[in-house]
């Protein structure tokens, strides 16, 4: 793996920075809208304001070991975080797995698509990762049109893989290989 330091990326609509303490005005509604919060399975709900703070406590330690690079989603033509996407290193470091949610008032424009198409870019061009992988839960199918528009490969799905509160959830896995994404980024 490169040792890089990257806090900002670009696509052709769409600005990754770090999250911050100015984005909390964002991250509290969006993820307390439970059609965000519930298709997660570590976001509690309701989701409060110390929920936000603890979480951009924890990424700033974070930052500091390397373990996430994660982003706040923008327009670049309306600042403004819409979204939040993760890349969360394993302890090999030479793969990855990526997360993310996004404001229900952006679904469906494909800001999603694009800002995965570009993490999975930085992982494998800037961090040199070999393999990323992600996964959500089966009833949460929108997720995972987005990984496979985003080139990501259907792996299997896991029957009971994710809990949330107490409920367990069929967990559906996506990955994709350095290789594959060099043959046609």
């Amino acid at each position: 793996m490169k040792t890089i330091s990257c806090n900002r990326l670009e696509t052709e609509r769409l600005r990754l920075r770090p999250p911050g303490g100015g984005d909390i005005g964002a991250i509290v509604p969006y993820c307390g809208d439970p059609r965000v919060g519930l298709k997660m399975s570590a976001m509690p709900h309701p989701y409060r304001t110390s929920d936000a703070t603890g979480w951009l406590d924890e990424l700033a330690r974070d930052r500091k070991t390397g373990a996430v690079r994660a982003f706040a989603i923008e327009r670049k033509d309306e600042p403004g975080m819409i979204g939040v996407i993760s890349l969360m290193l394993r302890p090999d470091r030479c793969s990855a797995e990526v997360g993310y949610w996004l404001g229900v008032p952006f679904w469906r424009r494909g800001y999603m698509t694009e800002a995965l198409r570009e993490i999975l870019r930085h992982g494998f061009e800037d961090v040199g990762l070999l393999y990323i992988g992600a996964c959500h839960m089966a009833a949460n199918s929108a997720s995972g049109k987005v990984m496979k528009k985003a080139r990501m490969k259907f792996e299997n799905i896991v029957e009971g893989g994710l809990c949330r509160d107490g409920v367990l959830h069929d967990k559906v896995n996506y990955g994709l290989f350095a290789d594959e994404w060099r043959t046609n980024p």
